[in-house]
């Protein structure tokens, strides 16, 4: 009699234990859930810090030199000892002859706007008060720029970049870390990247794409017999094929992969498990979630974040956000075609590039 008392005391006990865990079990074998992956954490929201704690480190430095060194050319060190050079009316001693191995190993500081001819190696921080303009193949540790930052074809950024203006970046170039700006970033073709933060990301010169407003009457969408709602959104436990110029209400989960056919919209949110493609002009929304990888077609647009486990390919002039509502590109890596746009970050953990 012990026993079975000690028994039931026992499977009581684990029951009582199991009853936070239940919502998880059944959502783990039927998943329901609509809501995007979060990008969670200062390390991946503010790709500027980098920057802004340069800034705060080099103008306090500056204060505290004595009044020789703020005015005109200098060489000297800052309080802590780093070299640096300041640079108000001879820009040339930057250029690559000026020192025996055409690199710089000292904090420049440039007072007025620079063009450099090509091939510098800055191996510590450049900060441009004015607009510089870097030549070919050139490489940077870091740059801060007040204004307008044109880098050269071939060029290397090796741990971050910030402007409070434009950052224009030449074709074949590599940004290692952190590329931001409180404008615009222009990427030039072949360009390699990590992440990214602008109220606009482009490739190339064109202006930035958004949603198309078109008249046309769409056809509602027809759900399959298997479809189950569920609170705000509809599940859908296979692979789903959205036809072209198709319309759906609300939000989406589809345990399979899924197409949008072009000109078709999903006003909500659309997650998969599989791979997502989009059409032509086709519009989502909400957020983009997949479990494996999201390929959009030309003139696509998304308004929420696009989230994938594996690759994203944003094919030309397709917009992700809007520079009045940013947003998150988040992947293994990102892949952007001609004319693409993003406004907000682009995350990656292999890195992106823009076609060649």
């Amino acid at each position: 009699m012990s026993t079975l008392l000690l028994v039931a005391l026992v499977l009581l006990t684990m029951s009582w234990a199991a009853l936070p865990l239940l919502p998880a079990i059944r959502e783990l074998y039927n998943p329901t859930d609509v809501e995007p992956l979060r990008m969670v954490g200062r390390d991946n929201a503010d790709i500027s810090r980098f920057a802004r704690g340069f800034r705060e480190y080099i103008e306090a430095s500056l204060r505290r030199l004595p009044p020789g060194a703020v005015r005109g050319d200098y060489f000297g060190r800052l309080p802590d000892g780093t070299h640096f050079v300041r640079v108000a009316q001879l820009p040339s001693v930057l250029a690559k002859g000026a020192v025996p191995d055409g690199s710089h190993d000292r904090v420049v500081v440039l007072e007025q706007a620079v063009t450099l001819t090509g091939d510098e190696r800055f191996r510590l921080e450049v900060f441009a008060r004015k607009d510089l303009t870097g030549g070919r193949g050139a490489e940077y540790r870091a740059i801060l720029g007040d204004g307008d930052v044109k880098l050269g074809p071939q060029s290397v950024i090796w741990r971050w970049i910030h402007a409070r203006g434009t950052v224009q970046v030449g074709d074949a170039s590599a940004l290692f870390g952190r590329t931001s700006s409180d404008t615009r970033i222009s990427l030039g073709k072949d360009v390699g990247f990590e992440r990214m933060g602008a109220p606009r990301i482009v490739v190339g010169d064109a202006p930035f794409p958004t949603s198309r407003v078109d008249h046309q009457d769409y056809t509602p969408f027809e759900a399959p017999e298997s479809a189950e709602q569920h609170g705000d959104h509809l599940r859908i436990p296979a692979d789903v094929e959205i036809g072209e110029g198709v319309v759906v209400e609300g939000h989406l989960v589809i345990a399979g992969k899924v197409h949008l056919g072009r000109g078709a919209r999903v006003r909500g949110s659309l997650k998969a498990h599989g791979d997502v493609s989009l059409g032509p002009g086709a519009v989502v929304t909400g957020a983009l979630v997949s479990g494996g990888s999201i390929v959009s077609g030309e003139g696509a647009w998304v308004k929420g974040p696009i989230i994938a486990e594996q690759q994203i390919t944003l094919g030309p002039r397709v917009g992700v956000g809007h520079p009045d509502n940013q947003t998150t590109v988040s992947g293994r890596s990102v892949v952007l075609s001609p004319g693409a746009g993003v406004a907000g970050h682009i995350i990656t953990i292999e890195g992106g590039h823009t076609t060649p």
